[in-house]
Formats: C-alpha cells, structure tokens, sequence
C-alpha cells in the first residue's frame, strides 16, 4: 500500500479503541447487575488479561508518537488511578420507582427513603413513578437491595438503576492526557453525571479513551457534535454514543482497533478484509471516511 496507516495508540498498546457496543460476550447482560463482591474477580480477570496483551506485543511495538512518550507511574499511582475508574463506573445515583400507589406524594417517597441522603426526587403520579438521585453509587445499590419487591400500601414496588441515553465514549485522545484535562475537554457542554479515563492495568496510563455521562441528553449531544473530530495535537478525536446496558466494567478494557491515513482505494469493509487477508479476521469491521474500526 502506498499510504502509511496508521493505529491509535489506544488500539495498539492495548485492546484499544473504546467500541463498547460491539462486546460478544458480555460478563453480565446489564452492568447494573453486576454485584460489588464480582468486582474484585472482575478486576483481576481483567489486570491478568491486559498483562497477558502488553507482554505479548512488547516485542513489536510500533515507534511511539511525541505525545506518547510517557513516564513510569509508582505502583501507587496505578492502584490510585485503577481505583478511581472503577468507583466512577460504579458510581450511578439514580435511581427508579416503580408500582407506586396512585396517590403518593413527594413527601412519601422522602419519609420511604430517609435513611438516604436524596438530591432529587420527583414524582410522576400518573404513572406511579419516582425519579430520584441519591448521594453517591453505594447509596444506590443499597436503595435497590432494601426496597426492590417492597410492599406499600400492599403494591410491591420496584427499584432499578435509571437507564441513561447520556454516555459517551471519546477515543483517540492523547496518551499523556490526565483526568483533570478530560474533565475540561468535557465540562463546557453541561453538567456531568459521571466522567472518567480507562487506564492499562499494567502501566496505570491512560489508554487514549474515556467515558463520560452528563445529567441531561441534549448536553451530550452538544458534546458529540463538538468533539467529534476535534483535533488535539496530532491526534483527532473520536466520539460515539455508548449503550450503557452492554457495558460491563471488564469490558472498559475493548478490542477494537481504530485505523486512520487508509488509502483511498480501501472504500468499503470488503476492501479492507481482503487487504487484511494475511490476519485473523475480525469480528467486526467498518471503513468510514478512510478510518476503520477493527474489532476482534
């Protein structure tokens, strides 16, 4: 090929380009119902796995671009950063009510939950259904432990996570850049939800992708349509929509690869395959304006 390709450092040092979508086999059909005692064994199954993929293409590592040059973290530090990710991930306040008697107040679903510290609460009384934000992720999951199938006013309630259509995934970001600089790549479109970087197990730096939930859908909108193909440096960004329901917190960690600088005459998936005849073949494969996400 005349053109030289070129592979995110995401996807090459890692598993790469954050394409949450595109899991096959999910630990858990929603994330939501993976329990805290899972965590540990996740992380771990996860960590081993990244060691596994670092070692093994530590021998053929392409040459590194500027913004990629990186300095060795304290075990520390590693820890630090893996334990942020995963209190964020887990970190979803919001919660629903369901089966609610016809005529429940706010003040009831308070004196219900008073054991809580509630940012929110409304009351849809039409449909019987509280909306309600608590202080923090553990709260959460002690809501829904405590009063799902709960009897009230003999109607047996039911809490579940809130779904949200507000989380993004932005890739190709560069290799050096930190939380606090995620955080105001993203802040100026509203406010956040959640917001966090995905790091290597191994190394503790960040893996050139990040998610990010803000409180409303119109400010992740905005964002999207901002960031996508905004150029950092070298580097231009990637940002796709994220179904929170196939993201589980082992699956943070993808394997997809996102390819850019492909010649113009790879057009289609086919195109690309045939080129790419010599590798395994991928589970998944996209070409869109000579950028191609290759997943396996």
């Amino acid at each position: 090929m005349a053109a030289a390709v070129s592979v995110s450092r995401a996807a090459r040092d890692e598993k790469s380009y954050a394409g949450a979508s595109f899991t096959t086999r999910p630990f858990y059909e929603h994330y939501d119902q993976a329990k805290p005692e899972n965590w540990a064994a996740e992380e771990s199954r996860d960590a081993e796995a990244d060691r596994r993929d670092e070692d093994s293409s530590a021998g053929g590592e392409c040459p590194r671009r500027v913004d990629d040059e990186l300095t060795t973290l304290s075990p520390e530090e590693v820890a630090s950063r893996l334990e942020r990710t995963r209190r964020e991930f887990y970190n979803r306040r919001k919660i629903i009510i369901k089966n609610l008697p016809a005529d429940v107040s706010n003040q009831e679903v308070h004196e219900l939950l008073s054991s809580y510290d509630l940012k929110y609460c409304f009351v849809d009384k039409y449909k019987g259904t509280a909306f309600v934000t608590l202080l923090n992720g553990e709260q959460a999951q002690s809501a829904i432990k405590e009063f799902h199938q709960y009897v009230l006013r003999d109607r047996e309630i039911s809490v579940q996570l809130q779904p949200t259509d507000a989380l993004l995934c932005i890739a190709n970001l560069p290799g050096a850049f930190t939380q606090q600089q995620f955080e105001e790549l993203v802040r100026p479109f509203g406010n956040l939800e959640r917001c966090f970087l995905v790091h290597s197990a191994n190394t503790g730096h960040s893996k050139g992708y990040g998610f990010v939930e803000y409180m409303k859908k119109d400010s992740a909108a905005r964002a999207k349509s901002e960031l996508l193909g905004k150029q950092l440096g070298s580097r231009m960004l990637y940002v796709h929509w994220t179904e929170v329901g196939s993201l589980t917190y082992p699956m943070l960690h993808s394997r997809c690869l996102c390819v850019d600088r492909l010649p113009q005459s790879l057009l289609t998936a086919q195109d690309l395959r045939n080129a790419l005849a010599d590798t395994p073949a991928p589970i998944f494969c996209q070409v869109r304006h000579q950028i191609v996400f290759y997943c396996n």
